[in-house]
This record gives C-alpha cells, sequence and structure tokens, in this order.
C-alpha cells in the first residue's frame, strides 16, 4: 500500500498535478517547444556528421576506382610484351631446347638476351625481363641473375603457386639490382614446351614503381592522408614510406578489410582513421586511402555550436511568449470554471454565454450542450424506469408460455400412445406400428440431449422415417443402408439424416411415377473428412434449381422460413458444430436422380 502511494506520490510530481494550471502550462508548452527543437538539432547533428563522412568515403571511394582502373590496364599492358616475347622465333627455338648443352652449342643465349633487352629497353618502367627454363637455363635482360637467382626463384612461395598458362600473374617482389635490394612489381607468365606442352618455365617482367608513385603522388586524401596498396596477404606494395614496402599492414586493420571486397571503416585507434579500401580481383591487390577522422569532422563541431546557440535563444523566446499565452488563456476558464458551481444546485437552466469561437469558446458551447443533455437524460431516464417495468412483465408473461409448450410434447406422446392401443385392440398392425414410429421420431427431434451423436443413431431414426413412407408409398419405394464399419461411431449434428431423406422423399418419389430408391452410404473424402452421401433414382433437379439450392446454402436465412429450409438447417448446424469447412453439398442431381453429400470430419475409431 505504501509502496503505491509512493509511486502516485511521485507520477502526480513529476506530471505536476498539485501545482496551478498556468505554471503547469508553462513548463508543458516550453517542453512541447524545446524537446523537439534539441531532437531535431540532434538528429541535424548526426545527419550531417553522417553526410560529411559519406561525402568522405564517395570521394575517397571515386578516387581509389579511378587509380584502381588506371593500374590494372597499366599492368595489364604487359600482357602483350610477355606475347610478344613468347612469340618470338629465338623464343620459340630457345623453348625447343631439351638441355643446356643444346643451348650452348646452338649460340642462342645471345640473341634470348637481346630480344629481352629490346623490349626492356622499349618501355622505362621496365626494370628486368627473367626468362626461365626449369633445370636447363635462366637468362635476363640486365645480366644480373645466374643459376643461383633461379634456385632461390624456385624455392618462392609463388613460384610453383602459378599455374595458369592464360593471363600472366602479378606479385610484388624485391630483386637484387647490383647488391642492393629494389622492390620490384613482377608480371609473371608460365611458360609450356611447344613439344610436350607442359609448364616447364617461367617469363618475369619485373617494373620498376616510378608509374606508380607518379600516379599516387596526385592522390591527397585530407591534409595529412595517403594512399597505400596491399597484397594479398597484407604486405604492402605502395606506401608513401618506401622502407614500409614489403612490410605487413597493421594486423588490426587488415582484419577489418581482408575478405571484402570494397567499403570504408573507422579504426579503433586512440586516433582513429577513416579507411576507405577497394580489392582489384584482376590484380589480386588492395587499394586504400587513409584519412585522419577528426579531418572529416572538422566542419561538424560548427554546426554543433550553431545549434546549441539556436536552443538557448529559442528557450529565452518560449518562455516568454509562453507567460503572455497562458495568462490569456485562462482567463475564460476561470469563468467557466465559477460557472459550473450551478450544476452543484441543480440548476440545470443556466447557461453561459459564448464570447469567441477559439477552443475555449467552443469549450463554452459544449458546456452549454452538456446542460441541456443532462436535462434530456432526466426526462429520459424517467421514461427508461417505466420500459423497464413493462419489460419485466412482458418476460414473466414468456416464461409462463415457454413453461406452457413443455406440456404440448407430452400431450402428443400420450396421443399417439392412444392411437397405437386402439390400433392393436382392432389388428391394425400397420396403424401400430406407424404410430408406434412416430412417437420414437418425435421424442429423437424433442428431447434434450447433446448436439452431435453417433451416425448409428441418426440411420436408426431415419429407418423409422423411412418405414413409415414405405406403408405410404408400398413398392414405389425401395431404400438400402449400405454403411461402411468405420462409419457408425463417427459423428453428426443431431437430426441431420431424417430431413434429407425427407427431401429425397418429397422431391423424389412424389413427383415420380417410376419405383425409386433411396441409398444411404458413406466415402472417405481424405483423411481427416468423410462424406455422408443420400443418394435417390428419383426426377432431380433442374439446372436453375440446383444453382438456387447452392445459393441457398451459402446465403438464406434459416430464420425467414420458405422451401429447402430442412437443407439450408442442416448444413448451417453442421457447420456451427464442426466448422466452416463442413456441411452439405450437392453432388449431382439430373433425371438420373439426386446425391446429397454430408462433409464431415473423420476421427479415427479403436
Amino acid at each position: 500500500m505504501s509502496h503505491n502511494f509512493r509511486e502516485n506520490k511521485i507520477i502526480r510530481f513529476f506530471l505536476m498535478m498539485d501545482r496551478p494550471l498556468f505554471q503547469r502550462m508553462l513548463v508543458i508548452f516550453t517542453v512541447i517547444v524545446i524537446v523537439p527543437l534539441i531532437t531535431v538539432g540532434a538528429i541535424s547533428y548526426v545527419h550531417s556528421s553522417n553526410e560529411l563522412q559519406d561525402e568522405a568515403k564517395e570521394y575517397n571511394s571515386l578516387i581509389i576506382e579511378q587509380v584502381k582502373t588506371y593500374i590494372e590496364d597499366y599492368i595489364w599492358d604487359y600482357e602483350i610484351s610477355t606475347l610478344k616475347i613468347v612469340n618470338h622465333p629465338d623464343t620459340i627455338e630457345f623453348l625447343r631446347m631439351n638441355s643446356s648443352e643444346e643451348i650452348e652449342e646452338s649460340g642462342i643465349t645471345q640473341s634470348i638476351i637481346n630480344v629481352l633487352r629490346n623490349e626492356a629497353y622499349s618501355q622505362s618502367d621496365i626494370a628486368n625481363i627473367t626468362l626461365v627454363l626449369d633445370d636447363i637455363s635462366i637468362v635476363d635482360s640486365a645480366g644480373i641473375v645466374d643459376e643461383s637467382t633461379a634456385a632461390s626463384l624456385r624455392q618462392t612461395s609463388w613460384y610453383y603457386s602459378i599455374t595458369g598458362m592464360a593471363r600472366p600473374t602479378i606479385i610484388s617482389r624485391v630483386i637484387d639490382w647490383h647488391g642492393n635490394e629494389r622492390p620490384v612489381i613482377s608480371v609473371v607468365k608460365r611458360i609450356v614446351n611447344p613439344r610436350t606442352l607442359q609448364p616447364f618455365g617461367m617469363l618475369i617482367i619485373d617494373l620498376n614503381y616510378q608509374r606508380v608513385n607518379d600516379v599516387a603522388r596526385k592522390i591527397s586524401p585530407g591534409n595529412t592522408g595517403y594512399f597505400f596498396i596491399t597484397d594479398q596477404e597484407g604486405h604492402y606494395i605502395y606506401h608513401p614510406n618506401s622502407k614500409k614496402i614489403g612490410e605487413e599492414h597493421n594486423e588490426k586493420h587488415w582484419k577489418e578489410i581482408e575478405d571484402k571486397q570494397s567499403g570504408s571503416y573507422v579504426s579503433s585507434d586512440k586516433n582513429p582513421d577513416l579507411i576507405t579500401y577497394s580489392e582489384s580481383k584482376q590484380l589480386g591487390w588492395t587499394l586504400a586511402t587513409t584519412i585522419p577522422y577528426h579531418e572529416v569532422t572538422q566542419g561538424i563541431e560548427y554546426i554543433k555550436k550553431i545549434i546549441l546557440k539556436t536552443i538557448v535563444i529559442s528557450l529565452i523566446i518560449v518562455i516568454v511568449i509562453g507567460y503572455s499565452f497562458s495568462s490569456n488563456l485562462l482567463r475564460p476558464i476561470r469563468r467557466l470554471k465559477d460557472s459550473v458551481s450551478w450544476v452543484d444546485e441543480e440548476n440545470f437552466s443556466l447557461r453561459v454565454p459564448v464570447e469567441s469561437k477559439d477552443e475555449i469558446g467552443q469549450l463554452t458551447e459544449g458546456f452549454n450542450n452538456m446542460m441541456d443533455r443532462i436535462s434530456s437524460l432526466v426526462e429520459e431516464v424517467y421514461i427508461a424506469q417505466i420500459k423497464e417495468a413493462e419489460l419485466q412483465l412482458l418476460q414473466k408473461d414468456t416464461e409462463l408460455k415457454a413453461l406452457q409448450s413443455q406440456m404440448d410434447p407430452h400431450f402428443l406422446y400420450n396421443s399417439l400412445e392412444t392411437i397405437r392401443g386402439m390400433a392393436l385392440e382392432s389388428n391394425r398392425d400397420d396403424i401400430a406400428t406407424i404410430s408406434a414410429s412416430m412417437g420414437k421420431l418425435l421424442r429423437y427431434n424433442l428431447k434434450e440431449q447433446s448436439k452431435v451423436v453417433d451416425i448409428k443413431n441418426e440411420i436408426e431414426m431415419s429407418m423409422l422415417y423411412l418405414k413409415i413412407q414405405k406403408y405410404r408409398f408400398n413398392e414405389k419405394i425401395e431404400y438400402q443402408i449400405n454403411m461402411p464399419e468405420w462409419c457408425w461411431r463417427q459423428k453428426i449434428a443431431r437430426f441431420s439424416l431424417q430431413p434429407l431423406i425427407e427431401n429425397a422423399v418429397i422431391h423424389g418419389a412424389e413427383p415420380s411415377t417410376a419405383p425409386i430408391v433411396i441409398e444411404v452410404t458413406a466415402e472417405k473424402d481424405s483423411e481427416n473428412t468423410f462424406v455422408l452421401l443420400i443418394k435417390d433414382t428419383g426426377v432431380g433437379m433442374t439446372k436453375d434449381d440446383k444453382k438456387l439450392r447452392r445459393i441457398d446454402l451459402k446465403q438464406k436465412d434459416v430464420s425467414n422460413g420458405g422451401s429447402h429450409i430442412g437443407m439450408v438447417n442442416v448444413h448451417r448446424r453442421n457447420q456451427l458444430v464442426f466448422g466452416k469447412e463442413f456441411g452439405l453439398v450437392i453432388k449431382k442431381s439430373d433425371k438420373s436422380g439426386t446425391i446429397i453429400g454430408i462433409c464431415l470430419p473423420y476421427e479415427e475409431m479403436e
């Protein structure tokens, strides 16, 4: 109890429920204006921040894509050089040599060196061109390689991994250039033996970094940002600081971009950077730019200061306007409050003059309407009390009639038993049988019991009805009950079968001049449903009648009565008991007869 009291007290405090309306309106008015203003300011700040960051990402992505396209085209231009060398007549003859002795005897080595030098001298970016025949010979344009160089090449991780014989492979490595280490970009093409068509050598074109440096120097992301390139292993292929070429990129940063095609992210370092990257699938490289994050967000600080100044100025203006507005608004409300005291004196005839058409005027008009309504309600309550008394009298009369109606079936039962007794005394067994059957049908129909029964019960009652009709029609009606064993204990809405058999008699047998057969059977429709079928060989229905009956099953209101009400009644009751998917269906009706089905749920019986 005390806990709830404290909660209510806190709620009342925050809602200012015990403060004057003037103060509450001033605070609420301020909150309503300032909170959206702060919200809009915060959203604008975040949006501006994201926009600036997105612009930086988009700008850097555009630069990277342009550089990537240029470098890809530049590198792959050297594929033509590899083709020129490989298809040169001297190279073809050289590739046909099977041993180093054969090469020496032919004197072709110098010719191959000339071929390589001519291609190397034709383009200033080429540092060296090397042609290797596995375990046979190695030749280069610069004259800086020997057999030990060939052996060291074969020990590299990439040498035997290059198996493709179509397009060359691009790798970055460091070569020994006259005693100095020199980073190069190598265009590597696997050579095949023209006789066996098996790979047995390698053509390597080493490119210096002059062209890449020229392009990279033109890229200036931000004030202090830079451009770099890494290979598939995360080693620098290009970096503004040439000493870092060949070193591993920051491991934590490499995990962010590894196995990703393109994108950008903000590093989680103490001084974060905005890193934008894109992978070249042709080269297997990743091109990226790095910009200090504070450079990206410089403009955001200015926006933040403007937003804060706007909020402070707006707050002052809101307080001044709110004070004036609240004072003017509350003045007519106080007058209306004084008028409410009239109701305490049960004076419903007085009205407050409406002096304006604004909300206060509408409130005043509403007060006057309320007074009119109260006066009207007082009169309505008096009339309602009179009607209630009349309703109670009518209810008692209805109960009396209901009790009387309960006596009517007993009178009918006794009358039928009297007829049966008199028939037996006069040896009229047929009349006695008809009276007994009618009595049983009447009891089954009128006595209170469950809404659903076994089909066996329905069959028994229907056979009583058919026995009566047999006396009437003699040989004109024959009936057959062909029920499978599984069907006897299945459920059906009580008193569903007899009305349908009665329809078969009235609409099938009576109009017919020939004898008819009425058959009751059942068949499974699916795992969970079966259909109880009532067949007759009577005159059937016309197409129009059949269409009308189907419309009745969907739309007809049984409370309105009319013809064929029995079919609609049976249909509705089975739907109410088992569900909308069940009920009557007209399977067939033509000159050869009619088949009416009742679709019912199937239950597996033990």
